[in-house]
This record gives C-alpha cells, structure tokens and sequence, in this order.
C-alpha cells in the first residue's frame, strides 16, 4: 500500500504556530517585568515647611523659608526639586521658582548654596565659600548632603547682616536665596518703591519632587509667618 503524508504538513504548521506564540508570549513577559522592577520607588518621609517675611537674627532680620525633615526615609538633595507658586500681592503676577541641583547664590562676604543643611556638627563651618570656590558637603544638590530626620534645611538668612537692607526698615536685609527661589519677588522695599511683596500672611504653594520617579513627596499651602 502507497503511505499518504498530506496530513503531515497542517499539523507541523500549527505546532510552529503555537512555538512561535508561546516565544513571543515570553519575551513580552520578560520585558514587562524589567520595567516593572526599574520602576523607581519615591522615598517616604514627612517634611515641614516655613515661610517667614523677616525672621529675627538678633541684630537683623531677613525673609527665609525652612524645610524640616521630621520622620522617615533618608532623603538625597541631589535627587529632589523644590517648586513654589506665589502671587504678588498688588500686580496679581506669579512667581514660579524651581530649585534642583547644587546652585550657589553671591553674599557680600562670599558665595552660599541657595539652600544648605544647617548642621556645623556634620559639615563643619565652611557653609560660605569663598567668590573662586567650589560648593560645601551640606549646600542642597550636593552628593554629601543627605537629608536626615532631624535635619533643616534652610536659606543663607543668617549670613545676610551685611546684604542691602530696606528703606524703611533698616533692620530688614535681602536675602539672596530668597531671590531664587521666589524670582521677581522684591522683599525688601526700597526709597522708590513703598508695596509690601511678600507680608505676613501670604500664602506660597510649595512642592517638593522625588525626581529620579518624578514623584511628589510634599505639597502644600504655606502661610507666610
């Protein structure tokens, strides 16, 4: 008797059907579990903001803003970005300040990160550089400076006794970082110049973002003390 093979040939084509299926199957798989596991997680950490118009330094007093880490994770500088939204009173305009990375700002008496970790213990007392040098281990966007329950973060204010001081007010200097953080923003009023920008009682919108997972860890409406 003559064999008949013609049956043979659907059954080969449906087998490397499903082989090629389930190949495709498992490459898909595997690929979406990679980005699953990449996937970066935002750090969890409870943090307190404020926002002062002319906080006391003794002799003088300065506008500042303070970032308290009260609990959690450690948090790295280097991977945050602070945003804040303020509405100045009189124009309506909104001032949009965006801080990340380590940036400096000019004092009279030398060159500060825009924001820094206040601790002398940790840091040492070289938070003002010289006008030709480098940064310091605890201005924020620096490597070194991990932010640790505990830890404040805050602006130059308390360097600014020889920065240029308002017309009415002698008491009241400039402050730099403030001018960074909140561009356009004139705090401190001068002879021609009589509209109070940032009072008492104003409110900015600060956000704080965990960069490398683009998530918020901090948002809120802060009250100008």
């Amino acid at each position: 008797m003559k064999k008949q093979d013609s049956a043979v040939s659907p059954v080969v084509g449906v087998m490397l059907m499903l082989a090629v299926t389930i190949m495709i199957a498992a490459i898909v798989s595997a690929t979406a579990g990679s980005f699953s596991n990449t996937e970066k997680k935002a750090p969890s950490a409870i943090l307190d903001v404020s926002i002062y118009g002319a906080k006391d330094y003794g002799d003088f007093s300065a506008p500042t803003l303070t970032i308290k880490h009260v609990s959690g994770n450690v948090l790295q500088t280097k991977d945050l970005q602070i945003v804040t939204y303020y509405t100045v009173p009189g124009s309506g305009n909104i001032s949009r300040g965006s801080l990340s990375g380590e940036t400096a700002v000019t004092l009279k008496n030398g060159r500060c990160g825009t924001l820094f970790i206040n601790d002398e213990n940790r840091f040492g007392t070289q938070t003002v550089q010289s006008l030709t040098g480098g940064g310091n281990g605890n201005w924020f966007g620096n490597a070194s400076a991990t932010f640790r329950p505990g830890d404040i973060l805050v602006t130059p204010a308390q360097y600014c006794k020889d920065e240029d001081a308002d017309a009415k007010n002698p008491d009241l200097h400039r402050n730099p970082g403030m001018e960074k953080l909140f561009p356009n923003v004139n705090f401190i009023k001068s002879s021609t110049k009589e509209a109070d920008e940032f009072p008492a009682g104003g409110v900015v919108t600060v956000k704080i973002i965990h960069t490398p997972s683009g998530q918020i860890i901090f948002d809120k409406d802060v009250v100008i003390s």
